[in-house]
């Protein structure tokens, strides 16, 4: 028994390797394990199941709105009125949460119908901002997984926290890219390369996303650089037979 990382090549294979590959391994007698897919991944696949109403009247119950909306055939999983910050009033806001994708996606189109009042519906906005832990000031971990547990001032890179720091402003410097600004800033090139990793995955995992034909920058673009587009279906094709192989290879 182990562990062992598949990195899929596109959110097809993806798809194949979350969706059918316990199944398959259960239904030729191999032992079902969980596949555990990647944070940052499992976010993205989270918020492209939710939905947002507005202005829904506080009169309407939570068990309503899912008859409504299982009478015409979605599949919901929850629905959960939003309350404002102490917890205690509810708000005209609902959120819902769909069995997957499609179901969200048919609902954004159609709207909620409770007898006859109509309520438009958003899709939940994708966190386009990068996880950044703030106790190390690395990126995609929080707080809670950081494995150095060594606090980093955000103005001088050195071992305390920021609200302890006597560093004159002109010598802020930051600990990830040795610039002269705050290790938390938007404009920091760490920062602006993670956040187009971010906006690549999205582009790369969401079913809602609009198709790209530029590959995410999951590893070093160095080491691992960018097929011509001329090969990118040949090589798409090469990734399916060599998912195809793997799963019979355990089967």
């Amino acid at each position: 028994s182990g562990s062992f990382t598949l990195y899929a090549s596109d959110v097809n294979s993806f798809n194949r390797l979350l969706n059918e590959f316990t199944i398959i391994l259960a239904a030729n007698g191999q032992q079902a394990e969980k596949i555990f897919v990647p944070r940052s991944i499992q976010r993205i696949k989270d918020t492209e199941i939710v939905a947002f109403v507005k202005r829904a009247d506080l009169e309407i119950p939570d068990n309503r709105i899912t008859e409504a909306l299982t009478k015409v055939g979605l599949d919901v999983i929850s629905v959960i009125r939003l309350t404002r910050k102490d917890g205690n009033a509810p708000t005209s806001t609902i959120k819902i949460t769909f069995k997957d994708a499609n179901n969200r996606n048919t609902f954004i189109h159609t709207g909620l119908q409770v007898d006859s009042m109509h309520f438009n519906a958003e899709a939940a906005s994708q966190n386009k901002k990068p996880v950044q832990c703030y106790i190390c000031l690395q990126y995609n971990h929080v707080a809670k997984y950081c494995k150095t547990k060594q606090q980093i001032c955000a103005k001088c890179g050195d071992n305390h926290r920021i609200e302890q720091c006597t560093a004159a402003n002109d010598a802020i410097k930051c600990n990830n890219c040795k610039g002269k600004h705050l290790a938390t800033a938007n404009d920091c090139p760490n920062f602006l390369e993670q956040e187009k990793r971010m906006l690549n995955l999205i582009n790369q995992y969401s079913s809602t996303s609009s198709p790209t034909t530029t590959t995410p920058i999951i590893h070093d673009s160095n080491e691992f650089p960018s097929l011509p587009n001329m090969y990118q279906r040949q090589q798409g094709l090469l990734h399916n037979d060599i998912l195809d192989e793997l799963i019979n290879l355990l089967t």
